[in-house]
């Protein structure tokens, strides 16, 4: 079979698991010390977006007190940086991602954006966040650059990077999910099977923005 002919649920799934296996391989015999959580605001929040709309996601951390899965509590991890962003996921059969990649990124000031591009998707990254600043409050804007449905897939299982003033270095991993509830499902159950990616897709799709980890929208 033809690579056009998979669906964004290929790569989503081969991402997660890439990630999981970069942060796990590693560390195979030994449990992380702490899963840090974080929570991740969109602003505006729509079901339909225009070309010339911008997307924010930022993250809900106003210092840098971190919420641990391990302990369920909030712990201070001040000497620690965080990679924080999303995967820009177009839904359907034949995509095809467009040479300026599907959306652009708007940085704010101080802060480097990467755009990793696959024909599936467009990725946004900062990486190293933290060091030197007073939160790990840190935002970034998203601009579709055409025109269809799509998803926006928050980073999970991040491994939680170290300052050079921590005498021992953290043994984490930091995860991210949506503040914001209506996350658009209903436009979700609107594609047609084909396009979720089959039953497979349609299954994995729904469960990750129950768990508030994927927003759906379309852009007209």
């Amino acid at each position: 079979m033809s690579l056009k002919y998979f669906t964004p649920v290929i790569l989503l799934l081969l991402s997660l698991l890439t990630m999981n296996f970069q942060c796990r391989d590693k560390f195979a015999t030994k449990p992380f010390e702490q899963r840090f959580q974080a929570e991740v605001t969109i602003s505006p929040l729509k079901k339909t977006y225009s070309l010339t709309d911008t997307i924010w996601i930022e993250t809900d951390i106003p210092g840098k007190f971190l919420f641990d899965l391990n302990s369920s509590q909030n712990i201070n991890a001040d000497t620690g940086t965080i990679d924080f962003g999303a995967s820009f996921n177009e839904f359907g059969t034949y995509v095809q991602n467009p040479p300026n990649g599907f959306c652009i990124v708007i940085a704010q000031s101080g802060v480097t954006v990467d755009r990793e591009f696959s024909q599936w998707a467009t990725g946004i990254s900062i990486k190293n966040f933290g060091c030197g600043q007073p939160a790990y409050k840190v935002k970034t804007g998203i601009r579709p650059n055409i025109k269809g449905s799509f998803c926006l897939a928050l980073n999970q299982d991040r491994l939680m990077g170290t300052c050079t003033n921590k005498v021992i270095p953290y043994y984490a991993t930091i995860s991210y999910k949506y503040k914001n509830v209506d996350l658009g499902l209903d436009v979700f159950n609107a594609l047609s099977t084909s396009d979720k990616g089959g039953n497979a897709g349609d299954v994995f799709y729904s469960n990750k923005i129950r768990n508030r980890e994927v927003f759906v929208f379309n852009v007209q």
